[in-house]
């Protein structure tokens, strides 16, 4: 497998790409706009199972990067079989205060860089009858205040992929979206550090707890893998069942019973 995977230097991103070298991909293409030291120790980490490997630095938020990306990736892993859209921003802040600027950088990250990323990336595709992940969020399932910008992004970027996964269908290309719930990334640690903000959070949880970039990581191989090959135009919530327990957090609910 020859795989494109966008943020990859941390978090989700940097899981994906050692599960993906594990599970024996042939080439990689790793990208990110901040922490270069650690996309580089990464890649040389993977080299040493054997996975030829580049970088580079890709600012998302410009127009021409994807289609750069692309293009780069292509001439030096031969073709792309997959692609990983994991690059992208948060912004909190409610509608009536979001000014322009900061709208439009979260739909520019999170939503247009990840439509040229596949659009550049198509052509490829369609040779390798390939596969595309996006990363979403259950912020893109349910509102979640004060995101203001950050959840119609990610509910968008759920129909963009629903959209690739129907016009793509007869050229054989696969595209789903991963919707990862609370996840302890480098990006939440300020809130998981917090011994009594991580117990409550990991008590909201049906499993009980946290997740870690790992968890997410063995999805997106599954969907970009021949297991999932009649797999497509799905928005898969890998939340520790958190966005269906709402109303087992109703006062007045009897309490869910706990494991024996």
């Amino acid at each position: 497998m020859r795989v494109v995977i966008t943020g990859a230097s941390r978090g989700i991103g940097r899981a994906t790409a050692v599960k993906l070298a594990a599970d024996g991909a042939y080439a990689m293409t790793l990208c990110d706009v901040a922490y270069l030291d650690e996309l580089e120790a990464l890649a040389k980490e993977l080299r040493t199972s054997g996975c030829k490997v580049q970088t580079l630095k890709a600012d998302m938020a410009k127009p021409a990067a994807p289609a750069k990306v692309i293009a780069a990736a292509a001439k030096f892993m031969g073709g792309i079989d997959a692609i990983v859209g994991n690059a992208g921003i948060t912004a909190p802040g409610r509608l009536a205060d979001l000014d322009l600027a900061t709208w439009n950088r979260v739909f520019d990250i999170n939503l247009r860089a990840n439509w040229l990323l596949a659009k550049a990336a198509y052509p490829h595709l369609k040779r390798s009858k390939g596969a595309v992940v996006m990363l979403a969020s259950m912020a893109g399932k349910v509102p979640q205040l004060p995101s203001g910008a950050y959840s119609p992004t990610k509910a968008a970027l759920i129909m963009l992929t629903e959209m690739m996964a129907q016009e793509w269908a007869p050229d054989g290309i696969r595209a789903n979206a991963v919707c990862p719930g609370f996840v302890h990334t480098s990006m939440t640690e300020s809130i998981y550090s917090k011994a009594a903000l991580a117990r409550g959070r990991a008590k909201m949880v049906p499993l009980g707890r946290i997740a870690k970039p790992g968890d997410i990581a063995d999805v997106i191989a599954f969907l970009l893998g021949p297991q999932a090959s009649y797999i497509t135009g799905q928005a898969l919530l890998v939340d520790g069942g958190l966005v269906r327990s709402v109303l087992n957090h109703v006062p007045g609910v009897a309490a869910t019973p706990k494991a024996k």
